[in-house]
């Protein structure tokens, strides 16, 4: 499956990463927004930043800002539904 070449550009997001400096919330490692920030689209499908929740959706977590953060997107994969 295709990954979109750029992060969303929403409020929610440029919030999100403006208070987490670009930093995924999980190993602290600096995210990706571009697709053309990385040298292949293999790290781009890994670095790439994605919105977590912070108390999984499946443990009763809500979709407010409160609960959510920036994580690479293997981060939350790994994570999953762990809090």
């Amino acid at each position: 499956m295709s990954q979109p070449y750029k992060t969303p550009d929403t409020d929610l997001f440029q919030t999100l990463w403006a208070k987490q400096d670009g930093l995924c919330a999980l190993c602290d490692q600096p995210m990706l927004r571009s697709r053309f920030e990385a040298a292949h689209a293999t790290l781009w499908a890994k670095h790439r930043a994605t919105i977590d929740h912070i108390q999984p959706r499946s443990k009763g977590g809500r979709d407010e800002i409160e609960n959510l953060q920036l994580a690479h997107a293997t981060c939350n994969k790994i994570k999953g539904n762990k809090t």
